[in-house]
């Protein structure tokens, strides 16, 4: 499916079952309505353009913040382990922290340590960017 199909409002059923499901607890409301929809929902919000892309079987499609939202108004939902809050409060002070640091103050390996700041670095990218799947 293309991102021209998408855009016309082709649906492709991948899996039977959650469609049926969804259609029957009214989480899908028409088939292939999804992209007109969304288009419509954010430039009634004025939200600015999305930026869509093909990957392979699925779409990715990328929203921008709203542009009267500034961006330490936005709340940060995204919860963190104590690990990655000990480095975030090292870091605040001035204090250079590493993967080798934070696996020796917390008696983990350094792997762990390594993806706990990771997963920092990667809050923010996941909080711009939506993956859609087709069902």
């Amino acid at each position: 499916m293309t991102l021209d199909d998408f855009k016309v409002g082709v649906s492709k059923v991948r899996n039977r079952v959650i469609c049926r499901v969804s259609r029957e607890l009214g989480l899908m409301e028409e088939w292939g309505s999804g992209y007109s929809r969304i288009i419509k929902s954010c430039r009634d919000g004025g939200y600015p353009e999305q930026e869509w892309i093909e990957q392979g079987v699925s779409m990715k499609v990328a929203f921008r913040p709203h542009p009267e939202t500034h961006e330490e108004d936005v709340p940060v939902n995204v919860p963190i382990n104590s690990r990655q809050q000990w480095f975030l409060d090292q870091v605040k002070v001035g204090v250079k922290v590493t993967a080798t640091d934070i696996a020796g103050h917390w008696k983990v390996s350094e792997k762990t340590a390594k993806r706990d700041i990771a997963d920092l670095k990667g809050f923010r990218k996941k909080a711009d960017i939506i993956f859609f799947r087709g069902l």
